[in-house]
């Protein structure tokens, strides 16, 4: 941002302050609200004084603060679900007299038996009066809520929530949707630090690096006000830890569990940790969290690698992968939270988070390609597809290993103020965060079969499970004998993605009364400072110097797999083994090294200048929040095109020492020469030289641009009765493109044949390629909610809510030819923004206590959300389709039942299919089809049983069900057809609580 905006904007927002009416010299009334033993405090609670109309909602340490209250008496009014309302007469002296009134609310029992606070019905209440109190659209879940439910990291978590779903990895929850909208749509944030992202392609965060158990709530947002950042389409998850303020005397609570996965018959172990407490006579609150687990999983996989081909007598999978996953993942997560009460205005704080989370992956697979050999059509009969190797076609079968350890990092720190006075509020922050992904030393291995002689097959008669057959014995036989495979390639990877951003801000907040009301005004600025950058080192290594042919007979190794036979594998430790002792003996090759480790990288920055103003105002029952944002984007990035040359020709006679390889290819469409191949071969007998050329040529490149966006929103909560609340909305957000999908890079890959006569004159050239978009558009949304909740008996809610989001200059990837970035292409892929896309949909809630049934069915507890999706967008071609990622419909189910040492919970939680990639191949009419996810649905359950007041047995069983994940292309003859087909298994565990 130049200096002269940045200036005009601080004097946009001082002239703001200055021209509010300030309010006279008033009183306060402030206090803490907690349960009756006064142990914990009570967030989300209303506070209201019934005789002016102003009210506030308790924050997480119980604490409530009115200002601007002339001298007088007066009734506070205080509300809180799960609890019977409170009336406190409460007389403030003068005009300038801070008056402190702590409020208890609910009975007078123990603490571990108090349903107020603890257990499911603390958590729904928690998490309702939250919800009720806030002038925006969220769902709360209380630590409690997450404790509930086998929850491994902070997205399965915040799956329970109403609108809200998941995408797994490896069987477990990473990415986040909000309403239907793609993950790289929703933000997230740690005690008010926006977190970057370990991925080197995405923004979207990676929730599986945080550990579940040292959350304090969750809480999703889905309308913005002003005072937030705006590049939110989806909404925003808030995660927050433990605060010492939150507690009035020690907390503790220790948790030890062992984990068991059916899938590989490993154990693995959890351990959690949470202390809080305050001190200086309750001033300073430290509180800190931990938690560590490392297990082992695994997964089965089948997938094709490539299209159906749907044109001959029996269909068949052109390129079958057979797949067996063995991880071994461990997460460490740790929170350290102070706050200090300096004095009754100032209060001053340093958050603090780490997170490290590590895969050591071993793949194996093997590639069966059955596009290359002969299509017998006598033999293939049935739902068996057979195919005869020869000569000319061989078949051929890849067996390969991943040995892969990646570590992703997470860390931020948040340090800053807030000082109270009269009726100014002010507060100021400092925020760092970080995350890194790399994956060092990471070694991929392949040996390679070719059968030229013998009958292969494969069984489609589950067509999302196909599986081999062999028609022939002696094929079988040699398909399965390490001897017949010869090493292939070894790929050796170091890299690294950085993102790092470092963030200021302040906020002014001045109460007043607005045209004889109680309201505020509220004005402020952000600064963000981003940089996210990529480094890859790849060798490929495709050759082997040894006297004797390198077999994939000394690595073989075997591995449990039910989908098929998929042994024998590679030898992950043999293989590195190998690799490192005799590394020279392999050949580099510097073609597609010279490309793989230089068309990667990037750098780019994105600096985030913002500042709102808004105002709140109470007309009675209804209260409007409304006010404006400005975000100015200055983006700058580094990156590299690329242009990879092969070319072939045959010449007459012995050309091998007189041709100059600076006249063979054509000029490069970019960039200067980076590496070079360039052999001859002279056949005596034919008289003639066979050339192959192959060149790299890379030229670094820079782009930079800057924008501007305005951002209004307006959020209308009106309390139609107590128990009765109708809220209307419409913002404006932004999506900026992912910073590697606007990296200025090309790969242009060209290719021909040149002309024996005149070695100058190319015969043909083809041109294909990718490259990133620096020419992207943000995306754009305005954004409409309305609801009505209501809370009977103030223990319940039931919701309905309705959204709708017009989305313009969606991006989405696309295969095109013509000239782009000044380069003509036959085939490319990049990205483009198409011109709108919308999203529509309706969300229902119901969460109810039973306890107005007979003992002891009163101790039932039932909950349910469901949302329904539709959306829209038209593509460059004109062809319409639904947007990536987004399901029609979501719907969560939780029976749980809690009555004296019993607590047992179960939970269903289901997610339609979705649109996953575009155009994967052409039907049998010639129409695009693309990759559909299938639906999903998943049942957990937890039971814990109490022993005394502090020590908690309990036993948790995740996908009980053994759902597997499955993607698939839709035939109209033939139905679904098998792209991904991946089974994880159930999981178990077990382990003691304590609590004090």
């Amino acid at each position: 941002m130049n200096r002269s905006l940045l200036s005009a904007s601080a004097v946009s927002v001082l002239a703001v302050v200055a021209a509010a009416p300030l309010p006279a010299l008033a009183g306060v009334i402030e206090g803490r609200v907690s349960d009756q033993s006064q142990s914990v405090s009570l967030e989300g609670a209303v506070v209201r004084i019934a005789e002016t109309g102003a009210s506030v909602s308790t924050d997480r340490a119980g604490q409530y603060r009115l200002s601007n209250v002339p001298a007088g008496n007066y009734t506070l009014v205080v509300t809180y679900v799960g609890a019977a309302s409170e009336s406190i007469s409460v007389s403030v002296p003068s005009e300038d007299a801070v008056v402190r009134q702590n409020i208890s609310l609910g009975e007078d029992v123990d603490v571990i038996d108090n349903v107020l606070v603890v257990g499911q019905r603390g958590a729904l209440n928690s998490a309702l009066s939250q919800q009720k109190a806030s002038d925006k659209v969220i769902t709360v879940l209380s630590a409690d809520a997450i404790g509930q439910l086998p929850d491994e990291n902070v997205a399965e978590a915040a799956r329970r929530a109403v609108g809200v779903n998941i995408q797994n990895d490896q069987g477990e929850g990473r990415y986040v949707s909000i309403r239907g909208a793609n993950p790289n749509f929703v933000t997230t944030t740690i005690n008010g630090v926006r977190l970057t992202s370990p991925d080197s392609d995405q923004r979207q965060v990676p929730l599986d690096v945080i550990d579940s158990d040292i959350l304090s709530s969750i809480t999703i947002t889905k309308s913005l006000t002003p005072d937030v950042d705006g590049d939110s389409i989806g909404g925003n998850v808030e995660i927050s830890t433990l605060s010492g303020l939150d507690q009035k005397d020690l907390f503790l609570k220790l948790k030890a569990a062992g984990i068991y996965t059916n899938q590989v018959d490993e154990f693995g172990q959890r351990y959690s940790g949470a202390f809080a407490n305050n001190f200086l006579d309750g001033r300073l609150g430290v509180a800190a969290t931990a938690a560590w687990q490392k297990r082992k999983f695994g997964s089965e996989n089948i997938e094709n690698d490539g299209e159906w081909i749907l044109d001959e007598a029996v269909i068949y999978p052109e390129e079958l992968e057979l797949r067996d996953y063995q991880v071994t993942r461990e997460r460490f997560s740790a929170a350290l939270n102070l706050d200090f009460q300096a004095n009754d205005n100032l209060v001053l704080y340093a958050h603090g988070l780490y997170s490290d989370f590590s895969d050591q992956e071993f793949r194996s697979r093997v590639e069966n390609k059955f596009g290359d050999p002969s299509f017998d059509d006598a033999n293939s009969s049935g739902d068996v597809a057979v195919f005869d190797a020869a000569d000319d076609d061989p078949f051929e079968v890849d067996r390969d290993i991943k040995d892969r350890y990646e570590d992703q990092l997470i860390y931020s720190f948040v340090g800053g103020g807030e000082f109270s006075k009269d009726a100014v509020t002010f507060d100021i922050a400092g925020s760092y965060s970080y995350a890194e992904e790399s994956e060092p030393e990471r070694l991929d291995a392949g040996f390679r079969g070719e059968f030229e002689e013998g009958l292969f097959g494969v069984n489609i008669s589950d067509t999302l499970l196909p599986s081999l057959a062999f028609p022939d014995a002696d094929a079988e036989a040699a398909y399965f004998d390490p001897e017949n495979y010869e090493f292939d390639a070894v790929e050796r990877t170091n890299g690294i993605a950085k993102d790092d951003e470092l963030a200021f801000q302040a906020n002014l907040k001045v109460d007043l009364d607005l045209f004889g009301a109680p309201g505020y005004i509220k004005t402020g600025g952000k600064v963000r400072l981003r940089e996210k950058s990529y480094d890859l080192d790849l060798e490929i290594y495709d050759g082997w110097d040894g006297d004797d042919d390198l077999l994939l007979t000394p690595f073989v190794n075997a591995v449990d797999y039910d989908l098929d036979r998929i042994n024998p594998v590679v030898g992950a430790d043999t293989l590195r083994d190998f690799f490192f002792s005799n590394i020279d003996m392999f050949e580099l090759n510097e073609i597609d090294t010279a490309l793989e480790s230089t068309g990667a990288n990037y750098i780019a920055n994105e600096d985030v200048y913002a500042g709102y103003v808004m105002a709140q105002r109470q007309f009675g029952n209804v209260s409007v929040v409304a006010g404006v944002r400005v975000e100015h984007t200055e983006y700058d990035a580094s990156g590299f095109n690329l242009a990879l040359q092969e070319f072939e020709a045959e010449l007459a006679g012995d050309v091998t020492g007189s041709l100059d390889p600076e006249t063979v290819i054509p000029t490069a469409p970019v960039g200067d020469l980076a590496a070079e191949d360039f052999e001859f071969e002279y056949d005596g007998g034919d008289d003639v030289t066979a050339l192959e050329v192959a060149r790299v040529y890379a030229q670094a490149v820079d782009v930079n641009k800057s924008y501007t966006d305005w951002l209004p929103s307006v959020n209308i909560r009106y309390d139609v009765t107590d128990e009765v609340v109708f809220r209307l909305g419409y913002y404006k957000t932004i999506v900026r493109p992912n910073l590697e999908q606007a990296a200025p890079r090309i790969l242009v890959e060209e290719g021909g044949e040149l002309d024996g006569d005149d070695i100058n004159d190319v015969v043909a050239v083809e041109r294909e390629g990718e490259a990133g978009n620096p020419d992207l558009e943000r995306q754009q949304a305005h954004n409409f909610d309305a609801s009505l909740e209501w809370y009977p008996g103030n223990k319940s809610v039931l919701s309905a809510g309705v959204f709708y989001k017009d989305i313009s200059n969606l991006i989405t990837a696309v295969n095109a030819s013509g000239e782009f970035f000044g380069v003509r292409f036959d085939q490319v892929e990049t990205y483009v923004n198409v011109p709108d896309a919308s999203i529509f949909g309706i969300e229902l809630n119901y969460q109810q206590p039973l306890d107005f049934l007979p003992g002891p069915l009163d101790g039932f507890i039932i909950g349910a959300n469901y949302t329904f999706v539709d959306s829209e967008a038209t593509l460059i071609d004109g062809r319409k389709i639904s947007i990536p990622g987004q399901s029609d419909h979501v719907a969560t189910g939780i029976l749980g039942y809690e009555k004296g040492p019993i607590d047992i919970r179960f939970a269903a939680t289901y997610r339609d299919e979705y649109l996953d990639e575009l155009a994967l191949q052409e039907d049998e009419t010639g129409q695009d089809i693309d990759r559909i996810v299938d639906d999903h649905l998943q049942i957990d359950i937890s039971a814990k049983y109490r022993v005394t007041d502090q020590f908690q047995f309990f036993t948790e069983f995740k996908n009980v069900n053994n759902e597997p994940f499955v993607a698939f292309v839709r035939s109209p003859a033939y139905g679904k057809l098998n792209s991904q087909y991946e089974e994880y298994g159930w999981s178990a565990k077990f382990g003691v609580s304590f609590k004090y």
